[in-house]
């Protein structure tokens, strides 16, 4: 793909998708739906990649400097079980178009060196060209269709096997020396490659390994990873599958799923790449024998022709949205005894992810408010939760007596304060919900932002401000800006947009005016600031 595209691609998938499947969408995203906005960041990142990627600037090692490429910060994500967390990369937006855009332009390339899509082998971040301009992948190929096929496979007679396993801690080992190789080998643009090699070193503090987690351009790239491995499965007559790391293997008996297993050990080891042993499952299926019905077919061929939006690429993740139930789904739980259920965790010494789901489902749909106000205590349990509590009772404060809602509030409020310390997921969680409708408690919100410690995470700074922003008074404002010498980019924009929507226009000017002349070369920095 030509620079250009890249480019308009990049900024245009950005603005539909956001910066990231995992935070949530920042106000910097929809900057872009101002046009002349738009033209002044296309025309900073080809005037920026085109000197980068200048051959002399290659050589001479500027190509990183000319890019002007922020450092990047994590947020550790939970995953599925207790105390299993995933490295989130916070990245700038502009370095986010950037970084997109050069992958950008190596897409056509890998998606031309990977297994053909007939072919049903690879459903994870397909590539393909939207006539919208605004999409990067093929929605027919995601993690549903993904274990559709599955499914299908394991009814055929010949298979008997099922193999199940993924690559441990995948997008962190990844060895990005041998990622450029592979790049390199595709006989793309080497001058691109190198940059993006020298963006992602500098991303990993030069430690040789990780790709930062979030992005669309770090799906292509870790796509392009795999392009060997998937290579040597096929030419050793491997029947397979894969979504990211997850592979299944259909064997016609044990003894080769063993071989088949065997071999791709072996094969990762060669990258660098290991196994996760602790999720590696090899399951007889030969009981789920049955023929697969027209209907079953047609239900397939269905799904997979839907539009879905690729929202998230990590399967296995604990729930951070609660999901409503369909009217159905609240019938059955309404007509069920749920005593099991609430006695299990009311008396667990340790909660089971499953399990403690189907409590908020079911005290929320049996409306049995008073057990709300022991969520806090339960979390304890179980903390990775809290998001999706916090989800909860944002979605559902109407319907939850006013009485509990303060409960709650005191509750959290609570642990905000007097927490010595608070996982950062956590204490987003808790700051969202403190400035949302039923639980608003500006007070505490303020007094933490004032006792916020700078190694308190990297976007804790930023929820919070962000949370202020919808209830603080002038005066707090006024003591906001005294911050913003302090803070980092995240909180800088945040800040200004406060200001921006909280002073008269003789009160901020000069302090804008000041802005203007200092950080100048920060885009979206003086694009925050409103043009009245």
């Amino acid at each position: 793909m030509d620079i250009k595209k890249a480019i308009q691609l990049a900024i245009s998938n950005t603005l539909q998708e956001g910066l990231t499947d995992i935070f949530p969408r920042p106000f910097e995203v929809d900057l872009l739906k101002d046009i002349a906005f738009k033209n002044k960041v296309y025309d900073s990142v080809k005037d920026s990649i085109e000197k980068a990627i200048n051959k002399d600037c290659i050589e001479k090692g500027l190509g990183l400097t000319t890019l002007k490429i922020h450092p990047i910060s994590h947020v550790l994500y939970p995953k599925k079980e207790a105390f299993d967390f995933r490295k989130c990369a916070l990245i700038d937006p502009l370095d986010t178009i950037k970084y997109l855009s050069l992958a950008l332009m190596l897409v056509d390339d890998i998606e031309r060196n990977r297994i053909n899509k007939s072919k049903n082998r690879i459903f994870s971040y397909r590539y393909k060209k939207d006539l919208n301009g605004k999409y990067v992948f093929d929605p027919k190929f995601n993690f549903t269709s993904f274990n559709n096929n599955v499914s299908t496979k394991i009814k055929k007679n010949t298979v008997k096997v099922l193999v199940k396993c993924d690559i441990s801690n995948f997008y962190d080992r990844l060895n990005l020396h041998r990622l450029e190789s592979i790049l390199l080998s595709l006989n793309v643009n080497k001058n691109v490659v190198k940059l993006i090699n020298e963006i992602l070193l500098f991303w990993a503090n030069r430690d040789s390994y990780g790709l930062p987690v979030g992005s669309n351009a770090s799906r292509i790239l870790a796509e392009a990873a795999l392009l060997d491995i998937d290579k040597f499965l096929i030419s050793h007559k491997v029947d397979f599958c894969r979504f990211v790391d997850d592979y299944r293997f259909f064997a016609p008996d044990s003894k080769t799923a063993h071989y088949w297993l065997s071999l791709l050990v072996e094969r990762l080891s060669i990258e660098g790449l290991y196994i996760n042993q602790s999720k590696t499952y090899i399951e007889d299926v030969s009981s789920k024998k049955k023929e697969i019905t027209k209907t079953e077919i047609d239900d397939i061929k269905s799904d997979r022709k839907k539009e879905v939006k690729l929202i998230s690429g990590y399967s296995g993740t604990i729930p951070t949205r609660f999901r409503n139930a369909s009217e159905k789904e609240i019938r059955n739980i309404q007509e069920k005894s749920s005593d099991s259920i609430i006695n299990g965790i009311e008396n667990a010494k340790i909660i089971k992810p499953d399990d403690f789901r189907e409590y908020c489902r079911v005290i929320l749909y049996k409306k049995e408010y008073t057990k709300f106000v022991d969520l806090p205590k339960y979390l304890e349990k179980f903390p990775q939760f809290h998001p999706y509590v916090v989800d909860l009772l944002i979605k559902h404060y109407k319907e939850i007596p006013e009485e509990i809602c303060e409960s709650l509030k005191s509750d959290f409020s609570q642990l905000l304060a007097q927490a010595h310390y608070l996982p950062e997921y956590i204490a987003i969680a808790i700051v969202n919900l403190l400035s949302s409708e039923g639980f608003k408690n500006s007070e505490a919100l303020f007094t933490y932002f004032r006792e916020l410690r700078r190694n308190a995470g990297a976007y804790i700074g930023r929820a919070t401000l962000e949370s202020l922003e919808k209830i603080i008074d002038r005066g707090q404002v006024l003591e906001i800006r005294q911050y913003y010498s302090r803070a980092d980019l995240w909180e800088k924009r945040q800040i200004v947009r406060i200001i921006d929507r909280k002073l008269h226009l003789e009160e901020k000017n000069a302090w804008f005016k000041n802005i203007k002349m200092n950080e100048a070369e920060e885009l979206f920095l003086i694009g925050s600031i409103s043009k009245k």
